[in-house]
């Protein structure tokens, strides 16, 4: 009995050691195909660095950035390959700052330089681009992305684009920028906008008595509270809506008796009698 015991405990014994041998078989080939798996990668990666770089044929390169993920080339290709194209692609997977910083202010291709800013965070690059692109709408699109409000300051009075400037304006908070815009921009579009984000009352008074574009002073009769401003635009403006406006603001009983008297525009006139104690 004591026999059959034995034998039975060393056919168990060899079973176990069987069944450890046979999973460390199973490991050692997982790890050696993983091993293989990342080498082959690896060595893929490093083929598709050499073509990109050095292949003659644009087309090719293409193919080779298309499948590219090593950082380091994909920059280099960035910088300096002849094609723009192939640049382009590049920047397009790029997420070094620095090389989309070089390429935004220095590629030679709008489109390449545009693909740069689109991905720029750093706020000084996107500044500079603002500022000194040739292409508008490189220009605009760093704009978009800007914070710096000192150089949003310098767009707005500058640009020589109504859509650039719109774009800085619609970003500012400076009020004495504002007021600048409100004043003197060529564009009416742009000085109702900077109207719209104004505060500053002594500023809104000359836009409402003297800006030549109707909606332009009716925005800063909107936000006037100054009843002398207003009671010169009831008397004075050129448009009936605008003297309305100003009508329905005072509180200046000399003016509204006036307007409620002479004025041309029947609806103002009635507006001015309503108003009057």
């Amino acid at each position: 009995m004591k026999k059959a015991f034995e034998i039975l405990f060393i056919i168990l014994l060899t079973m176990t050691s069987c069944s450890a041998v046979k999973q460390e078989k199973e490991i050692s080939s997982t790890t050696t195909t993983e091993s293989n798996s990342d080498s082959k990668t690896f060595t893929s990666q490093s083929a598709l660095s050499a073509i990109a770089l050095n292949d003659r044929d644009s087309e090719v390169r293409m193919s080779a950035v298309e499948k590219l993920t090593i950082q380091s080339t994909l920059s280099k290709v960035a910088l300096n390959d002849s094609d723009s194209k192939v640049r382009k692609l590049a920047v397009g997977k790029l997420t070094i700052q620095s090389t989309l910083s070089t390429v935004a202010l220095n590629d030679k291709e709008s489109k390449v330089r545009k693909s740069a800013i689109e991905k720029l965070t750093i706020q000084s690059t996107l500044s500079k681009v603002a500022l000194n692109d040739s292409d508008s709408q490189n220009r605009k699109l760093a704009v978009s992305k800007l914070t710096i409000q000192s150089t949003l300051s310098t767009v707005a009075l500058n640009d020589k684009d109504n859509e650039v400037r719109k774009s800085a304006i619609e970003k500012l908070t400076i009020q004495s920028t504002l007021s600048k815009v409100a004043l003197n921009d060529s564009d009416s579009q742009n000085r109702k906008l900077a109207v719209s984000k104004l505060t500053i009352q002594s500023t809104l008074s000359t836009v409402a008595l003297n800006d030549k574009d109707n909606e332009v002073r009716k925005s800063a009769i909107e936000k006037l509270t100054i009843q002398s401003t207003l009671s010169k635009v009831a008397l004075n403006d050129s448009d009936s809506q605008n003297r309305k406006l100003a009508v329905s603001k005072l509180t200046i009983q000399s003016t509204l008796s006036t307007v409620a008297l002479n004025d041309k525009d029947n609806d103002v006139r009635k507006l001015a009698l309503k108003r009057l104690n």
